[in-house]
């Protein structure tokens, strides 16, 4: 079940691809800033990072899962 929702992550992975590495890098950097900034800060900006990561690496391991 979750290796073919992997699948599903990798798909759309490889249709937007160009749109993850910079959503990760600038959600990663506010959520950072954020931190050091105010000590009452969102935890939005670090669900952003962690779901764009999940999506990177699902999309780096899908051809993995291919082969099973």
């Amino acid at each position: 079940m979750f290796i073919g929702l992997m699948q599903g992550i990798g798909i759309f992975y490889y249709w937007t691809w160009f749109i993850w590495p910079f959503v990760f890098v600038f959600s990663l950097v506010y959520a950072i800033s954020s931190l050091v900034k105010d000590d009452t800060a969102s935890m939005k900006p670090v669900i952003a990072a962690s779901i764009s990561l999940l999506i990177i690496l699902a999309g780096i391991t899908s051809p993995v899962f291919n082969q099973l």
